[in-house]
């Protein structure tokens, strides 16, 4: 199949994007697909020739769509010198203009506590701009839960980014431009020569999807997501008030949110379980003490002590949801 007969296909189909195996029947539609393997589609002769006569017109219309629609603005933005470091002006929220370090490693734009509590007294961000909480890897593989944030406008130059997510550092640290801004870029570059920030914008940028900070009836949340492998199901959240700890060993609560209709248990569909474990951080394992699923339906499941008798320690997979989990609950200390 041609390129524009399978994008018209696509276009008309998305379901069919990403399907894998062969079809065992023709289509509803009607299509003849002879024998499609993965997304490969192979039209019978009728429809290739029925969807592939474009005029030469519409050819040159959709040459210049693709020309014209690549194109995009780049600047350069001269850095600044200080304290032997090279700064790039950002405003945000077209309030305020401050200096921040390009810095490809940081996940999120990163602004101190210090400095978002200022932003906060003077209404450049607002309460309806937090997000939720989350863990964060640090360099030394230490996690840290910080805030999150939404900025609405974040302009470096002339170029402006809207709802960027952004997290809170710790006070006097640096003010960081991390990926959350860059990745929206077509292209970034450091000009060494020119000592400048060169930057292009995507042509097709857009927001990226931001939940609103979950709340409780007391209008705060103890639960606090973790960052999961793609290759994950679900999403994985911590609760911060049930930290505990002795000596090397600490337990807390773990939910586990999986997708609809994706996770069944005893003939039940299971929308998301509560795990109680118990870590070992001397000997780097980890043990289950108490599950509680959550079914679709409304109603749970308690796992039972003769179930949980038989589970035993088991070492922590490095990289892992719970290799990130222990870092961050050896490295606190309790009170």
């Amino acid at each position: 199949m041609n390129f524009l007969t399978r994008l018209k296909y696509h276009a008309k189909h998305p379901e069919r994007r990403h399907c894998k195996g062969r079809l065992a029947r023709p289509a509803a539609d009607g299509v003849d697909y002879n024998g499609a393997v993965g997304d490969d589609w192979n039209l019978g002769t009728k429809n290739l020739r029925r969807h592939a006569k474009v005029s030469g017109l519409s050819r040159a219309a959709l040459l210049a769509m693709l020309l014209f629609g690549s194109a995009a603005y780049s600047e350069s933005i001269p850095l600044i010198h200080e304290h032997g470091l090279l700064l790039v002006p950002v405003v945000i929220n077209s309030k305020i203009s401050l200096n921040f370090t390009v810095d490809s490693g940081a996940t999120d734009v990163s602004i101190p506590q210090n400095v978002f509590s200022a932003l906060t007294r003077d209404g450049t961000v607002s309460a309806q701009d937090l997000l939720d909480k989350r863990i964060y890897k640090l360099a030394d593989g230490s996690g840290e839960i910080s805030q999150r944030f939404r900025i609405r406008s974040l302009r470096v130059g002339k170029l402006e980014v809207r709802d960027v997510i952004a997290s809170v550092g710790d006070s006097g640290g640096l003010l960081l431009l991390g990926q959350s801004f860059l990745s929206r870029l077509k292209s970034w570059s450091i000009d060494n020569e020119r000592q400048a920030l060169v930057i292009a914008e995507s042509g097709n940028s857009r927001s990226p999807l931001i939940v609103p900070r979950a709340k409780d009836r007391s209008g705060a949340s103890d639960w606090v997501q973790v960052a999961a492998p793609e290759s994950s199901a679900g999403e994985f959240f911590v609760n911060t008030a049930s930290f505990q700890g002795n000596g090397n060993l600490r337990s807390f609560a773990e939910k586990h949110v999986f997708p609809l209709h994706s996770e069944k248990w005893q003939g039940k569909w299971v929308g998301y379980a509560v795990d109680h474990w118990e870590l070992d951080c001397g000997q780097e394992r980890a043990k289950l003490e108490a599950r509680t699923d959550y079914y679709e339906d409304g109603t749970s499941w308690v796992a039972d002590s003769k179930l949980l008798s038989s589970t035993a320690w088991h070492r922590v997979p490095a990289d892992s949801i719970k290799d990130g989990e222990m870092k961050l609950l050896c490295d606190w200390q309790p009170q």
